[in-house]
């Protein structure tokens, strides 16, 4: 039987070194780029865009965990970010745009649970849904997960009438694994081990929604 909870996502630890100095605001540090989209680090200039994807309610309504629906809960997820970029170099929150600097939402790589598990996850604003941002994205953070850092295997999550994530996870690969919760709700759960990624698989012939309209869950 399934635990009825798992554990709790590790934190690193914050301290003076996470906070930027001078009054000044976080670099701006591109982490990723696609053939469409650049993923940077994030900063406080992006709190708005933080905000403004924390109140979307077609993306609130599927998240597993509380939204960023406050100016503190905005700020304080960028000090996270930026002590995880330093904590576990190659993981991270990342501030998504498109070629013309369009915020698009957030991709993620995030430590979860204390089996040292590695998270993959997405969330866009519904402007970018049904345009192949979350495959792209997504592959291109699998390629960097195994190619790049070397990790050995990647989870998912999503919620139960989510019916979106699940093809997208398993075109990139994943298998569904024995489900369980997450923040004390229901959750659907997914692995790829690193020797299964063979890169982007081939598009379904029909799905009854977009891929892209698609929420994983950190």
């Amino acid at each position: 039987m399934h635990p009825s909870s798992p554990p709790a996502p590790a934190v690193p630890r914050i301290d003076a070194r996470d906070l930027p100095r001078g009054g000044r605001d976080y670099p701006d540090v591109v982490e990723l780029q696609t053939r469409r989209m650049r993923l940077c680090r994030f900063g406080f200039r992006h709190t708005f865009d933080l905000l403004h994807l924390g109140r979307e309610e077609r993306v609130t309504r599927m998240l597993l965990d509380d939204p960023v629906s406050s100016l503190e809960d905005a700020m304080g997820l960028v000090v996270w970010a930026n002590t995880l970029y330093r904590e576990r170099p190659g993981l991270g929150l990342w501030h998504t745009s498109d070629r013309n600097g369009r915020f698009l939402g957030l991709f993620s790589l995030t430590p979860s649970g204390v089996d040292g598990d590695i998270a993959i996850g997405v969330r866009l604003l519904p402007s970018a849904w049904g345009r192949g941002y979350a495959i792209e994205g997504g592959a291109a953070l699998c390629a960097h997960a195994f190619s790049s850092l070397g990790l050995p295997a990647l989870i998912a999550q999503c919620a139960p009438h989510n019916r979106s994530v699940p093809p997208l996870l398993l075109r990139l690969g994943f298998e569904e694994t024995e489900g369980g919760t997450q923040f004390g709700n229901a959750a659907r759960r997914f692995r790829l081990q690193q020797p299964a990624w063979r890169g982007l698989g081939p598009r379904p012939r029909r799905a009854s929604r977009p891929l892209d309209d698609a929420r994983l869950e950190d």
